[in-house]
């Protein structure tokens, strides 16, 4: 399908003002950067956070962060070795069910 740019419509009002402008990039005070039309009578403009970037940054870090905990698993394998590690079966099944209807990785 082709857009032909020249057809107006109607009741489209704004045909003549759609068209090439000038548009400043300008990096704010927050560290984000704000783009927009270089107008004073309100037309559309908008604005690029840096939420995306922290967003990513914290993602990479909690990635790196282990699911283990050494200390724990020390201290399960000592209660195992003595003989005095005791698992609730309650808490096993709960445990075993909500990963079996846990959805598939990938």
């Amino acid at each position: 399908m082709k857009i032909d740019s020249k057809i107006q419509f109607p009741d489209d009002r704004q045909a003549d003002r759609v068209g090439a402008r000038k548009v400043a990039v300008t990096p704010s005070v927050s560290g984000s950067h704000s783009a927009g039309v270089s107008s004073p009578s309100g037309e559309d403009t908008f604005s690029i956070s840096g939420t995306h970037s922290e967003i990513q940054r914290l993602s990479a870090a909690a990635q790196q962060v282990s699911d283990v905990r050494p200390a724990r698993v020390a201290a399960l394998q000592n209660q195992v070795r003595s003989g005095h590690f005791k698992p609730d079966p309650g808490k096993v099944a709960d445990a075993l069910i909500a990963e079996q209807n846990r959805p598939a990785k990938g």
